[in-house]
């Protein structure tokens, strides 16, 4: 357990430190000239979905089963974890569209 602390605190400093401002010089004017919104939701989107692409190409090459597990898994995680803890640490009541729900 004290194990994936440490993991967590590690991706938590890297991310901190290394990839939200890698992100930032990305879609900075000097570069892509994007907004910090479209740049959240494609380049954060991409960097974040990156190891489960290598992953999935690892087992499409080697012919393993890791590749789908890794799909299913993702979208498993990605579906019940990341928005059951949205909701939970939200201080209001969060309203939501159809689209992404339609979307996703």
């Amino acid at each position: 357990a004290l194990g994936t602390f440490y993991m967590f605190l590690a991706l938590a400093i890297v991310c901190d430190e290394f990839f939200v401002p890698a992100l930032e010089e990305m879609s900075s004017e000097r570069h892509l000239n994007l907004s910090m919104d479209v740049a959240g939701a494609t380049l954060m989107a991409a960097g974040g979905s990156a190891p489960e692409l290598f992953t999935s190409f690892v087992g499409t090459f080697k012919q393993s089963d890791i590749g789908i597990g890794t799909i299913v898994g993702s979208a498993v995680f990605n579906v019940l974890f990341v928005i059951g803890m949205c909701s939970i640490l939200s201080k209001e009541v969060l309203t939501l569209t159809w689209w992404p729900l339609f979307r996703d």
